[in-house]
């Protein structure tokens, strides 16, 4: 009876832990379907119409697969941004530049070479605004009837996000998955599966996940594929290479020596090779995408709009707005906004250094540099987008956890985002009287001076943190989580 007995206990014992296990699987598998099921409903009020994001990628992904003339079949209006685009934003046509290659003496196949690159043909019309490897999930949804295309897209989406938080879950932890969850929803309510953008954060996340456990030609790697999805990862190159060599410098490997670079080598090679594809297909689409963002004014809802929202009101200047490169800008930013931008510039470039420098002191890691390093490019660039939130929710997410003053001060930055847009955006008709309106630029203005408490909060903590030389990432910003905001 006694070895019967100890069996049964033994038994019991075994079974505990997968009873808990399965609990806790159907716990995230029922968050995963009620953060979906929310963000769903919060995209539902622009599916189907033709001037959202995602009709505008399903316009992308034809063109590219079967020429722009294919587009004369889709609904009036909802490929404007390629059939008629915005005459003031230049564009790099191929036939033009294959002209003034000529002109320039460039010789005669390279001249012919662009020339042929008629977006007209099959698979030579990229998007002039993203990297053309966004065409992979643009074209999955058009798996779907063409009517259901951005159902289709959204649930693609759902799909991306519902592996960001398996991918917090298992490698850093449930708490964190859930606080994503959580970020989601109250930040990117109308943006999570109306756009592309949860792919390069995926892809960032995964970078930094493989960092963390000294897998360098992984993470440079994931790195790159994020910056040819969309260029932003590319910013976050310091941070991991600063990583990298630190990791490195212990080992005693000499400057020179091949191996120490190698990572470096992997993500310069992988985005040769997919720009040179892109360049393959088209020359004239691949410079507008570098080309494209260099030339932006200043967006409406950015720091720096406050800023200079705050000069007009003082100095009773008034400001013009317009819908320029996809979105809300002011047009006629007033002689102060020089030295605004300047102002941004500095702070950037200092913010930015002054991370570096934390980081090569071992007072935080990669982890807490990587989301410093995006939230500080967001704060003082002259477009702040609400999708902006969804590159820095899962960093957010992983640095932070399950802290209440974390899951209290993002979730009231994106609560503050959400009644941006979409709700104050469809409060009028006429989306250049947006800004107009008494409430935007009271709200647009608090939500931009939290996110700058928010990273300042983080710097001086950071910096008052005596934890120094080679800090475990685990430990660091466990403590950093207890930061308050407030402070």
């Amino acid at each position: 009876m006694d070895v019967k007995t100890q069996e049964a206990d033994n038994t019991t014992s075994q079974q505990e832990p997968i009873q808990k296990r399965s609990i806790k699987t159907l716990l995230d598998v029922a968050i995963i379907l009620v953060m979906c099921g929310l963000l769903y409903y919060g995209a539902s009020w622009q599916i189907f119409k033709i001037y959202t994001d995602a009709a505008k990628y399903q316009c992308y992904a034809v063109a590219f697969l079967q020429g722009v003339p294919a587009l004369h079949s889709f609904p009036e209006h909802q490929c404007d941004n390629i059939l008629h685009p915005d005459p003031t934003i230049p564009i790099i046509n191929n036939t033009a530049l294959a002209e003034k290659m000529q002109r320039m003496g460039i010789p005669q196949p390279l001249v012919q070479f662009v020339a042929a690159q008629s977006p007209d043909m099959p698979f030579h019309a990229l998007p002039r605004e993203y990297p053309f490897l966004n065409l992979i999930p643009f074209s999955l949804a058009l798996l779907a009837p063409f009517y259901w295309y951005q159902i289709a897209f959204a649930v693609v989406m759902a799909v991306v996000a519902a592996i960001i938080y398996a991918v917090l879950a298992r490698f850093r932890s449930r708490s964190a998955a859930i606080a994503f969850a959580l970020y989601l929803v109250t930040g990117c309510w109308g943006t999570a599966l109306g756009r592309f953008d949860l792919v390069p954060s995926a892809l960032t996340l995964i970078a930094i996940v493989c960092a963390m456990r000294k897998h360098w030609n992984w993470a440079f790697f994931w790195l790159a594929l994020g910056t040819m999805v969309k260029f932003y990862p590319a910013i976050l190159l310091p941070p991991f290479l600063l990583a990298q060599q630190m990791e490195v410098h212990k080992t005693g490997m000499k400057w020179l020596n091949w191996r120490r670079w190698q990572s470096l080598g992997l993500f310069a090679v992988a985005c040769v090779v997919i720009m040179g594809v892109s360049l393959l297909l088209s020359v004239g689409n691949t410079i507008d995408q570098i080309r494209y963002f260099g030339d932006r004014p200043v967006q409406v809802e950015s720091l720096s709009a406050s800023l200079i929202w705050i000069a007009s009101v003082v100095t009773h200047h008034t400001l013009v707005y317009g819908k320029t490169f996809g979105s809300l800008n002011i047009l006629n930013v007033p002689s102060l906004g020089s030295k605004i931008s300047l102002l941004g510039t500095l702070l950037l470039g200092s913010g930015l250094l002054y991370t570096y420098w934390l980081q090569w002191r071992g007072k935080i890691q990669l982890a807490a540099a990587a989301l410093l390093t995006l939230l500080i490019v967001m704060v003082t660039g002259k477009v702040f987008s609400p999708q902006y939130l969804i590159w820095v929710a899962p960093l957010v997410a992983y640095v932070g956890r399950a802290n209440i003053k974390w899951l209290i001060s993002w979730s009231a930055i994106g609560l503050l985002t959400t009644w941006i847009y979409p709700n104050i955006y469809i409060m009028t008709p006429r989306l250049s009287d947006v800004p107009l309106l008494p409430v935007f630029f009271p709200v647009t203005t608090a939500r931009n001076f939290l996110l700058l408490g928010f990273i300042l909060a983080l710097l001086i903590y950071y910096t008052r943190n005596k934890h120094t030389g080679t800090a475990d990432e685990s430990t660091v910003d466990e403590q950093a989580a207890q930061v308050s905001i407030s402070q």
